[in-house]
């Protein structure tokens, strides 16, 4: 069985500034909960029953998407926060807005990580795209398993992704793998994908703290 490694062809491109992602998430939550109440008000105005039960469906649908949006916002704390809570909350936010849909079964195996909240959030956000990447380009979108695992060793943190589909390595990288490395570069670390016919494997890796990354 041949294993194949995505080598990085340039440095990624930096992000805006924190409180512009910041800002953004919230206009974006804010356009979730506007657009639900429309529908609500739809479905409850609706003369035919079918109808309105068809734009209840929807409404909940698009709630369970603004509930995974609200999961990967910067979390409210200013100190330490748990990586392994953390990542469980967006886990199971994405399964139930759309991966269950598809027969993705998404399983989280995590050792208690305490990092700094802005760290945790990158990470969130990192793994939320590497899911989303194994349930679009591993499972071409069907069913399957996708397994987030979490641990910490001699002051580094690993968390990886990996499924049972069967990407293709060559595949050109795109706006979301930029984003992957953008963060993990933020984050003082590096992401690292493998692909095999028995599936694809993505590692991040980071110190544990800000000290270390800068060592």
């Amino acid at each position: 069985m041949s294993l194949q490694t995505f080598e990085t062809p340039s440095p990624a491109p930096p992000l805006p500034p924190l409180h512009l992602l910041e800002e953004f998430s919230h206009r974006v939550a804010n356009e979730y909960a506007e657009a639900i109440a429309t529908l609500r008000l739809a479905a409850a105005e609706a003369g035919n029953p079918q109808v309105g039960a068809t734009l209840g469906v929807v409404a909940r649908r698009l709630r369970a998407h603004a509930e995974a949006h609200r999961a990967l916002l910067a979390p409210a704390a200013d100190g330490p926060v748990d990586l392994a809570n953390y990542i469980g909350q967006v886990c199971a936010a994405m399964t139930e807005a759309s991966l269950a849909s598809f027969g993705v079964r998404l399983l989280v195996d995590a050792d208690e990580i305490w990092l700094e909240s802005g760290r945790s959030w990158r990470v969130g956000l990192i793994v939320a795209e590497l899911v989303r990447n194994a349930a679009r380009h591993g499972l071409g979108r069907g069913a399957g398993a996708i397994r987030v695992s979490l641990g910490q060793a001699c002051g580094w943190v690993s968390c990886r992704v990996s499924d049972n589909g069967g990407a293709a390595g060559d595949a050109s990288p795109g706006r979301g793998r930029r984003l992957v490395e953008a963060l993990a570069a933020e984050l003082g670390g590096s992401v690292d994908w493998w692909f095999t016919p028995a599936g694809c494997l993505a590692r991040l890796e980071i110190p544990a703290t800000l000290a270390s990354a800068r060592r």
